[in-house]
This record gives structure tokens, sequence and C-alpha cells, in this order.
């Protein structure tokens, strides 16, 4: 699974905080090997789905091949991009092709509003779409009780505090979130492509945008086929 050599870099600078984003087109040179990977592979929940939280959909693991090259490389990105100290060494915490499955009314409370991975700042997301435009996005999002756009771990019991009495005083809509509601305001948005990568610090507010009902779908040639990894600095 071979990743294209002559790659070129785009950034977005998101919100107040102008947190970076980065983004690559055309990452991997037969992205289609992915996805004939992905249909004929078997998916399973993810664990906290019974709980109607974290990822609303099913994963199976990529290639051995594709993980450990995507670490290598995208590793030796996110520590020039972001600043990472050179000697800090990189852990795979997961490396997965997913597809969103869970219809809008299913949705947990928590899945229906925007969201982060982690506060600490030496953990990453990267996102390869494996879907074309018709599935939507991701975008980026501000917590307008709090201003917050990052969750690092000074404002993280803050912000889940408010977050949660916001939820408790108003359930949000049973729907993916998109656009901006009296709690969030989004500040920031990248189109899926096929064969987009996209990398973001896991502390980022943050949610999937879903344009259709096309998107719920366990069919990985026609779902919201991504690859989803997860990356820490230590």
């Amino acid at each position: 699974m071979m990743i294209n050599e002559s790659l070129t870099m785009q950034t977005l600078s998101v919100g107040n905080e102008k947190n970076k984003v980065i983004y690559f087109d055309d990452f991997l040179v037969e992205p289609s090997r992915l996805v004939e990977f992905a249909s004929g592979a078997v998916f399973s929940p993810y664990a906290a789905a019974v709980q109607r939280k974290g990822y609303p959909g099913v994963r199976t693991p990529a290639p051995a091949d594709f993980a450990n090259q995507f670490k290598n490389m995208v590793g030796e990105i996110i520590k020039s991009e972001f600043g990472i100290p050179a000697e800090t060494q990189v852990t795979a915490l997961q490396n997965a092709l997913c597809l969103m499955t869970v219809p809008e009314m299913e949705l947990g409370a928590l899945q229906r509003i925007p969201h982060f991975d982690a506060s600490n700042p030496y953990f990453f997301a990267t996102l390869l779409y494996l879907c074309g435009e018709g599935h939507g996005g991701t975008g980026f999002y501000r917590h307008n009780s709090t201003g917050y756009e990052s969750i690092t771990p000074e404002r993280c019991d803050l912000y889940l505090d408010v977050s949660y009495e916001e939820l408790n005083r108003k359930k949000p809509e049973r729907r993916y979130f998109s656009e901006s509601d009296e709690f969030f305001t989004k500040v920031g948005f990248i189109p899926a492509q096929f064969n987009r990568l996209v990398i973001y610090p896991g502390c980022l507010l943050h949610s999937a945008n879903i344009l259709s009902s096309v998107s719920i779908n366990s069919d990985p040639k026609t779902g919201r086929l991504t690859a989803n990894n997860f990356f820490s600095f230590d």
C-alpha cells in the first residue's frame, strides 16, 4: 500500500485560537485497494456503542503493511508540522477502517454534539477519506459558553462541567451535528474528498459533518468509509 511521495500539504488555521489543521490530497497511490480490502473485511461495533457513546459505527483493522508505512511517514509529518520534539517516540493507538452506520434517531446525546479525542497536546488524529464529496466532511467548533476551541488539560474540567450542564438542560436534536447552534459555533470545515488525508490535534472540538442518509451505510463501496488513526508522542 504505497503512499504518494510527491505530496502537497495544505493548511487551515481554525477559529480565534488559530489552531492548525493540515491535509493532503491524493495521499495513496492506489486508494482503491483499501476500499477493496474493506469490502471483504468483517466490521464490528466500537466498544462504547452499547452505551451510545463514541464513534457511531463499525470498524475493522487496517492492513498491516498500510498501518506500518502510515505510522512512520505520518509520525514524521506531525513532528515537523506541530513542533513535537524530535526525540519523542510515536505510538499508534488505532489503525482502523471505519463506517458510520448508526441512524440519527439512535444516536446518544454525546454523539450529537462536537467532541474532542483527548486533552493531551501530543495526541493527534488522522482521517483518510475513502469516500467522496457527497459524504460531507469534518467541522471544527468553538464552545460558546467557555470560548474554547481546543480542550487542554487545564480547560478539561470546566469544559466538561459546563457542557454536561448544557446537555442536561437541553438535549440536542437527534441528528448528526453540523452547523452552529446556541452552544457551539462552527469555525472551520474540510470537505470530504476521496484519498484526502486530514491531520489535526485530538484536543480540537470537531464533528463529522453528514450531508444525507447515504453516509449511514455499511457498504464500504458506497458508505462513509474512512481510515481513522490516532497517534501519541512520548
